[in-house]
């Protein structure tokens, strides 16, 4: 039989033979079957144990980021049990999804014009590559760090069924109906937001109705473009972002700003402005532009960072979202979920195990030991990284 490799425990000895490395070049299968096949050398060298457990660190934070991603790509592009309805012009919605307007600094409205026929014929259908788009985007505004705690993102998506309102002056009013709605029930007090929040499992008060999400919304009423821009670039993939930039999106002040900072204002987009093609918007009535899906976007985000900055600033820091740690503790600390809510207890409770049962025998330090030798020489084996929401997507 012959015997599988063994890991090195030095890293000089692995530098030393980078050169060697770099003149041998593997492809993905050769590195994935090499570094699958390898066993770890114990004990392990401390200065590889210090890149280890900052590895581990890195993907506590990847694992909670693809965490928030899966739940709101189930929110955007699932069932209509997972997202709310609009199927009247008051905008009666189920007390379970308020808490879906809640920590968004805007609603996305699909009209009907924007929806797809489902099997039977009727438009129901919103295409999931729209979110991927808005997703890319809003992570992007916020250099690939943005708050997701708390449910917290761009906007709730709103389907508009075939007897909800078709106009911009309607949807503004049902907006209007909904955020009513909401803010009754924030007022009421603990219980019966608390029953609101039932399925979150931390506390209510880190969840409210934002003054900006009364004040602005985003309405798509049309598929732009969709045939071209979802067509695969040279490298066999759909860009995103070209999409985010072909799109058009309708962006609509309601007249409520109570509680911001200041007035919103469009003007700020009319260079950016596309004819709006609509024959219901009389502009004198209704302060409406249309802009490209990353325009929208990049205008929200800043509109909320704008709000953010003119709140006084507490002493008191928001506490981790810990419905975003849903890793297991590592063995040995099967009673102790504590040390999943914080990337360094994680990482230590980790290296604990690793060290009393061996690296090769936990499964996060089998993969982290091994991703950390080979990025030494230049190689990627279970690499870190969020993976496109779809095949093709970039």
């Amino acid at each position: 039989m012959t015997a599988s490799p063994r890991i090195m425990a030095s890293l000089d000895t692995l530098r030393e033979n980078q050169g060697a490395a770099e003149r041998i070049r593997r492809s993905d299968r050769e590195i994935d079957k090499y570094w699958g096949s390898v066993v770890v050398e114990e004990p392990v060298a401390d200065d590889l144990k210090v890149l280890v457990r900052a590895d581990l660190k890195r993907a506590w934070y990847i694992q909670r980021d693809m965490e928030f991603r899966e739940r709101m790509t189930i929110r955007w592009a699932s069932t209509d049990y997972f997202r709310i309805l609009l199927e009247d012009t008051i905008g009666k919605v189920e007390p379970r999804k308020f808490k879906y307007l809640y920590n968004k600094p805007t609603a996305f409205y699909w009209l009907q014009s924007a929806q797809r026929a489902d099997a039977s014929g009727q438009r129901t259908l919103t295409p999931k590559i729209i979110f991927a788009a808005i997703y890319e985007e809003w992570h992007r505004c916020y250099n690939a760090k943005p708050n997701i705690g708390y449910e917290h993102f761009f906007a709730n998506p709103v389907r508009i069924t075939s007897t909800g309102p078709s106009t911009i002056q309607g949807v503004i009013n049902a907006h209007r109906y909904l955020c009513a709605q909401a803010s009754s029930l924030e007022n009421r007090g603990g219980g019966p937001v608390d029953n609101l929040i039932e399925q979150l499992p931390s506390s209510s008060q880190h969840y409210s109705l934002f003054p900006l999400y009364h004040a602005i919304i985003v309405i798509i009423d049309r598929l732009d473009r969709h045939n071209e821009d979802c067509k695969p670039e040279s490298d066999g993939f759909i860009s995103l972002r070209r999409l985010a930039q072909g799109q058009t999106v309708l962006i609509a002040r309601t007249g409520t700003e109570e509680g911001l900072s200041a007035p919103i204002s469009l003007e700020g987009l009319k260079s950016q402005s596309l004819p709006l093609e609509r024959s219901d918007i009389i502009t004198q009535e209704v302060d409406v532009v249309r802009v490209s899906l990353a325009a929208a976007v990049q205008f929200i985000v800043s509109l909320e960072v704008r709000e953010d900055l003119a709140i006084p600033k507490t002493k008191d820091k928001l506490p981790l979202d810990t419905s975003l740690c849903p890793f297991p503790p590592p063995k040995g600390f099967e009673e102790n979920n504590q040390v999943c809510h914080s990337p360094e207890a994680w990482a230590d409770a980790l290296m604990v195990a690793a060290e009393k049962y061996g690296y090769d025998n936990i499964p996060d330090t089998w993969a982290s030991v091994r991703r950390v030798q080979a990025g030494l020489i230049r190689e990627g084996f279970c690499e870190l990284k969020l993976l496109p929401l779809a095949y093709r997507w970039k």
